[in-house]
């Protein structure tokens, strides 16, 4: 046998081994697919009132402006009211998921 022949033999080629997984003691929990909006500010979006807000009065304010939080907000005479301003606070909780819909603008 000469060196030559003995550097053509090939090597065994190795076995891939998939590690094992553990199995989960309690599953993930699954994400729910849309945040819950409250019922009185039902329809709410980052460009459109409630369902109920009209030309006569707007649920946010409960007087005859839109208090919309990506739109107006609340007026000065309106922010000494603790009942508007929770209102208007629960409507921002209502959209804080749909603040990316503004950045595509």
């Amino acid at each position: 046998m000469s060196m030559t022949e003995e550097s053509q033999t090939e090597a065994p080629k190795k076995k891939v081994v998939k590690k094992k997984r553990k199995a989960r003691a309690f599953p993930r929990a699954r994400a729910e697919a849309k945040p819950e909006v409250p019922s009185e500010f039902a329809g709410i979006s980052s460009t459109d009132c409630c369902d109920a807000c009209n030309k006569d009065g707007c649920v946010i304010s409960s007087m005859n402006y839109c208090a919309h939080p990506f739109k107006n907000g609340l007026q000065a005479a309106q922010m000494n009211d603790p009942e508007a301003l929770r209102r208007y606070n629960r409507a921002k909780g209502a959209l804080r998921n749909q603040m990316i819909d503004l950045r595509g603008r």
